[in-house]
């Protein structure tokens, strides 16, 4: 009996959409199935889209694409309780086409993708959560929906991190299992949070407050230093056209037992003296929150096997170290590789695991892989406890004192020093200069 499909992509985000424009324009009769209403409605990001992947597939996309804003420059830094300590990188050439990283909204840039997926000839359909992966043995052989089975020789998983369709599987053998079940769940510790805010605002008051003009954007992001000890989380402000993307994000193991959540989290970004002034006067649109891949960590244990392959989020492709964060751009990338994969797999009709090895291959030659695994030991830098506690204070610390004038007389270079020299005792050398270590061999 054939298959219905020569293959299926499930979940229509980045990664999804990317593979199934690719698998058309090869000729592949695609089904791509989305769990939302309609493309774009259940997915979420920050979002800054960096860098150029949808070339290969949509040499057009940067001219066609409702982006928002082109990003001139980005911002990082520390915050505490009433101070902010950061700096700005603007490249003037990143404000000539094409362009280095645009701000986007998920509703409208995935609607777009999935529309040009159709246009290619794949078979869009929306509403379908897929409840597993059909098996044949140990072989996949397309998906199970409301008891209804989709077959073709294979499948491309690329529903986000939180996927249904590999979690309680053998593709994620190594999550651990949930309390008083024997299903598996996604390890709090290689897992982040996410939460976002969109306000509308005036485009002539967004420009003027952040010093932009026509479609230029800049993108912020912060470590958050003034949440309960132990408490790992940074904040994000991006630009888009007549709103603002706020948002934060957070390490899901740190909130065990803090007597924090995530939406006093938030609520304590946007009150920061440096914060609130740039959305004042804003009105919530929408908000949303999603579950997310701490990179290289919180991979499955493979990226293919029999009858199938995993893009995007769904195999941790979410890439930070601690100043860059892309996710967007690593979802397309191994989407088409992974469809450029099957298109192979599918004119030597070989679907084993052997026969879709040359994904692992893609991987690498495309610098997916090695960039994960040249920063597999960053989470031991992003997420140390004292980035979140000890240094902002630190160094906010020592700024306040090194320029704040006082009655005694004016700032002095003195007074910073031993203000620093108090502060590294506080922290304990020891570990300082163990974490100095850290982070110049992973950065």
């Amino acid at each position: 009996m054939g298959d219905d499909f020569d293959a299926i992509v499930v979940g229509a985000g980045f990664a999804g959409c990317a593979a199934a424009i690719r698998l058309a324009q090869g000729g592949a009769n695609t089904l791509l199935l989305e769990r939302g209403a309609e493309p774009g409605t259940k997915n979420l990001s920050g979002g800054i889209l960096w860098g150029h992947d949808l070339d290969p597939i949509l040499p057009k996309w940067q001219e066609e694409m409702p982006l928002e804003r082109h990003i001139i420059s980005k911002r990082f830094g520390f915050l505490t309780r009433d101070k902010a300590l950061s700096f700005e990188y603007r490249d003037d050439s990143w404000d000539r086409p094409p362009y280095n990283a645009h701000s986007v909204l998920r509703s409208r840039t995935d609607a777009w993708l999935a529309k040009k997926a159709e246009e290619a000839g794949a078979t869009l359909v929306s509403a379908v959560p897929v409840d597993r992966l059909h098996l044949e043995g140990e072989k996949v052989r397309g998906v199970v929906q409301s008891g209804e089975v989709m077959t073709a020789p294979v499948t491309l998983v690329t529903d986000g991190y939180n996927t249904r369709t590999t979690i309680g599987t053998s593709i994620r053998k190594g999550d651990p299992p949930r309390a008083n079940s024997g299903q598996q769940r996604l390890p709090e510790d290689h897992s982040e949070v996410g939460v976002k805010e969109v306000f509308s605002i005036d485009p002539s008051v967004l420009e003027d407050r952040f010093g932009v003009d026509g479609l230029q954007g800049r993108a912020q992001e912060w470590v958050l230093g003034f949440l309960p000890p132990g408490v790992m989380g940074g904040g994000f402000l991006y630009t888009n056209r007549v709103t603002l993307s706020l948002g934060i994000i957070v390490q899901l193991g740190s909130l065990k037992g803090r007597g924090i959540a995530t939406h006093e989290i938030i609520e304590r970004f946007k009150l920061h003296p440096a914060i609130e002034p740039l959305i004042r006067g804003g009105e919530l649109l929408e908000y949303g929150a999603k579950l997310i891949p701490d990179g290289y960590s919180s991979r499955p244990d493979k990226f293919w096997g029999d009858g199938f392959m995993i893009a995007g989020d769904a195999a941790g492709f979410v890439f930070s170290n601690g100043i860059v964060i892309q996710g967007m751009s690593y979802a397309a990338r191994s989407g088409i590789l992974a469809a450029e994969t099957a298109l192979e797999a599918i004119k030597a009709k070989d679907f084993s695991a052997r026969g879709l090895a040359s994904y692992g291959e893609r991987l690498i030659r495309s610098n997916v892989l090695p960039d994960f695994q040249h920063f597999e030991g960053m989470d031991r830098v992003k997420w140390n406890s004292r980035i979140f506690s000890e240094y902002p204070e630190m160094m906010t610390g020592v700024f306040h004192d090194w320029m704040t004038a006082t009655p005694q007389g004016p700032p002095s270079l003195m007074k910073a020093g031993l203000s620093s020299a108090r502060a590294a005792m506080k922290v304990g050398w020891r570990p300082l200069l163990q974490d100095l270590v850290d982070a110049a061999r992973e950065v």
